[in-house]
């Protein structure tokens, strides 16, 4: 009987080569994964960030959110698998969405153009916070398209915008006399107001100034302020009452109507006036770093920082 064993034939060999060649590119972690790895172009890194103007709004205020968009790159093009990839990004869309008790005004921005390797590009929305918004944080939600035409790419971030209703405090400095009322005016908000303004009112007396401008006044800043008055009754005990109307960004507001007693026979004999923040038995209540008598158009005030309590929160 003639034997049949004997060299594998060629078409055996390369049918076992190749099923070990296509195993080895179905396995995750070897060719398959190599050759995808290899052929992934580079992309640039985009870097957002956001910022508020006023930094804390009041129930009611408009202001403006800033979101400002960055090339991180350090060069304009990349030479990658035998390929050239420029790192200049175009931005397609760039759009804000408000949230419960913040609505953002301003529609979404459309082809905004293309950015450079270490370029900015700065969108401004207006947004404006409900008279109801109560205290905190809301968040925004901003969404950028940007990349290349054939496969952008879409980024989402959380824009925080701080909602305060705290407005301008007025504290009686001094018992009020028939010649002068003294008040401290504070500012216990966590970013400046404009234009502050103090604003009496009593029948039958005539103050002077008759408007108080104190201007702009930093976080946790008081001053110090005196009021002359002419009494039309000295005799009678008479209600003074002052609010302060200031602004927060570009919204004007007003505050709750502080109400202090003149008493009859008050004539001022504690001593004249004292610094910020003295009782009537001299002693300093409020720390004090800077105490700096200033004239503004013939009014006389203090002015000073007060130390945050310890009892309020910082967020």
């Amino acid at each position: 009987m003639n034997s049949n064993h004997g060299p594998a034939p060629n078409w055996a060999m390369a049918l076992a080569a190749s099923i070990l060649i296509l195993a080895l590119a179905l396995t995750p972690g070897t060719l398959a994964y190599t050759y995808g790895y290899m052929y992934r172009p580079p992309e640039p890194t985009i870097v957002i960030e956001s910022s508020v103007s006023p930094e804390v709004l009041m129930p009611g205020d408009t202001g403006i959110v800033s979101i400002v968009i960055e090339n991180s790159a350090d060069q304009y093009v990349v030479s990658y698998q035998r390929e050239d990839f420029s790192f200049t990004v175009p931005i397609y869309r760039v759009e804000l969405k408000g949230t419960r008790g913040l609505e953002v005004l301003s529609d979404p921005y459309v082809d905004v153009g293309t950015i450079g390797p270490g370029d900015r590009i700065a969108v401004y929305f207006n947004v404006r916070a409900d008279e109801k918004t109560t205290d905190g944080t809301c968040f925004l939600d901003a969404r950028l398209v940007s990349g290349y035409e054939e496969a952008p790419s879409e980024m989402n971030r959380k824009v925080p915008v701080k909602v305060d209703s705290s407005d301008v405090m007025l504290i009686q400095a001094e018992a009020p006399t028939s010649s002068s009322a003294s008040l401290d005016v504070a500012n216990p908000r966590k970013n400046a107001l404009n234009a502050v303004t103090i604003v009496p009112e009593a029948a039958g007396v005539e103050f002077s100034p008759k408007e108080y401008y104190i201007g702009t006044m930093e976080p946790d800043e008081i001053f110090t302020i005196d009021f002359d008055l002419k009494t039309a009754s000295p005799a009678e005990e008479i209600d003074l009452r002052f609010r302060a109307r200031f602004k927060n960004g570009d919204t004007w507001h007003e505050s709750g109507v502080y109400t202090t007693t003149l008493r009859p026979g008050a004539d001022g004999s504690s001593g004249g006036r004292r610094p910020p923040g003295e009782g009537r038995g001299g002693m300093t209540t409020a720390a004090a770093a800077v105490l700096l008598p200033t004239v503004i158009g013939g009014a006389y005030f203090w002015r000073r920082r007060r130390n945050r309590p310890l009892s309020h929160h910082r967020s």
